[in-house]
């Protein structure tokens, strides 16, 4: 086989990857906008409405670690079909559920299994594209991927509930895309290699367990707590967090020490692009309060039905589908692109609040809403080039786990706080003014978060001779 045989594959290979890893998000941003209509058809309760999304977050951000780490030893393509075939399933078992504890359990076990899926799409490509330049160009591709699931997500969502294809209402989001899942396994098995793996290799049982249960009790509190009034047990659990975290560190030191294979490598913390990145991650991802509360605001506020709803964050998903392609060919900005997307960003969101605030909608807004979208589409994938591209590919599932995980404890810190400043400055208010100020208030203060995060994402000095 040729070496242009080859780097075609990858590139092929790159977009069966990119299929499968559009799933999961695409199923966080779909979700939404039929809440109302679950609500209706299983007779759910607003907390039981909550585990549907929370559900799902809980159970990706928990094993993300593990499920990047079980790619790099046993096989990254297996880890992929395993985890595209679970998530398939569960998908299945979401659209068929009956009760309002079926489909929680089925969100669960979906969220766990695009643990399983998402750090492969990742640690593939950065064993797939070695070369600093094919790996920005793949890393776009994967923003593009993110931009297009927002878009597709927020709109289809509305759309398929109001069309109401054989009756299914909302049913359709988790059955519809059941033959792009069978397609994305078939060429998943034919197109894609297999870049992990090795001999005598055996999962760290005791640190994924220990990590586990770090991440499930900062992601679990944070998801539920302001929906059931910050009863004593998130505290506790909150509180625990240090100890399970000091465990798992001790745990880990101990086995390397003794010659074992530890869960996570504390090599990589000493990469400093990865440690920057992984800090600006967990930050970047305070952008998930917006989604939530400006459909809320949407929705509740100004009456919008469903379709409108999803219409009204599209223009944000173009932005993060037009970020990627407007950005890829600026080559000597690439050290630079993050911090300049999350610039972009940052005014942006401030502006929407101001707007909002202001009682302006149509166009300006849409705007505006479009260009926050824009600069995080170019700020996204040079966060993933920044966090894996001083990483060793053999490690690249576990790093896109970490920094996948970071994500998701960003996100959950977002929802929890945002979304608790937000009710709190609603309190008893009802109208579109009431829900105005409130988002208004809450939109700023997520600003801030991404506000501090750029200021972590401004590159060294010595970066700007070197673009990647």
């Amino acid at each position: 086989m040729t070496t242009g045989q080859r780097s075609a594959l990858r590139w092929v290979a790159l977009v069966v990857l990119l299929a499968g890893g559009f799933m999961p998000p695409l199923d966080f941003f779909i979700v939404n906008v039929a809440l109302s209509s679950i609500h209706e058809s299983l007779g759910a309760t607003p907390a039981e409405l909550q585990l549907v999304v929370s559900g799902y977050a809980c159970g990706y951000g928990v094993f993300l670690i593990t499920g990047g780490r079980l790619g790099d030893l046993y096989g990254r393509k297996r880890c992929f079909l395993i985890g595209m075939a679970g998530f398939s399933l569960a998908s299945l078992g979401c659209g068929i559920a009956t009760s309002p504890t079926h489909l929680v359990i089925a969100r669960i076990v979906q969220g766990s299994a695009a643990a399983v899926l998402l750090p492969q799409v990742l640690g593939s490509i950065r064993a797939l594209f070695p070369n600093e330049r094919e790996l920005a160009r793949a890393m776009s591709a994967y923003g593009i991927m993110m931009g297009m699931a927002a878009a597709i997500g927020q709109f289809s969502g509305g759309a398929l509930i109001q069309w109401n294809p054989a009756d299914l209402g909302w049913r359709a989001i988790f059955l519809l895309p059941l033959p792009i899942c069978a397609v994305t396994l078939v060429l998943g098995w034919k197109a894609v290699p297999e870049t992990g793996g090795g001999r005598d290799v055996r999962l760290d049982l005791g640190g994924a367990a220990l990590i586990s249960l770090t991440l499930a009790a900062i992601v679990v509190p944070l998801s539920e707590g302001r929906e059931q009034g910050w009863p004593a047990w998130v505290f506790a659990s909150l509180t625990c967090v240090p100890f399970l975290a000091a465990g798992f560190f001790w745990y880990e030191a101990r086995l390397s020490r003794t010659g074992g294979m530890p869960l996570v490598d504390f090599a990589l913390l000493r990469i400093p692009s990865f440690r920057r990145g992984v800090l600006v991650a967990a930050l970047f991802f305070f952008t998930t309060s917006f989604y939530l509360l400006f459909g809320l605001y949407q929705q509740e506020g100004r009456g919008m039905p469903p379709l409108q709803v999803g219409l009204a964050i599209v223009p944000y998903g173009v932005g993060l589908f037009a970020g990627p392609l407007i950005s890829a060919p600026l080559v000597r900005l690439r050290p630079r692109l993050l911090s300049i997307g999350m610039g972009i960003q940052v005014t942006f969101y401030a502006l929407i609040g101001l707007l909002v605030a202001m009682g302006i909608d149509g166009m300006p807004l849409t705007a505006a809403v479009f260009l926050a979208g824009l600069g995080q589409g170019v700020a996204f994938p040079r966060l993933f080039a920044t966090v894996l591209g001083d990483v060793p590919s053999a490690q690249g599932g576990v790093a896109a786990g970490i920094t996948n995980s970071a994500m998701q404890i960003g996100a959950a810190v977002s929802v929890a706080a945002v979304g608790s400043l937000f009710f709190t400055v609603l309190g008893g208010g009802m109208g579109e003014r009431a829900y105005a100020h409130a988002f208004s208030v809450a939109q700023w203060a997520a600003t801030a978060g991404l506000f501090l995060a750029m200021l972590i994402a401004l590159p060294p000095r010595r970066s700007s001779a070197n673009p990647i």
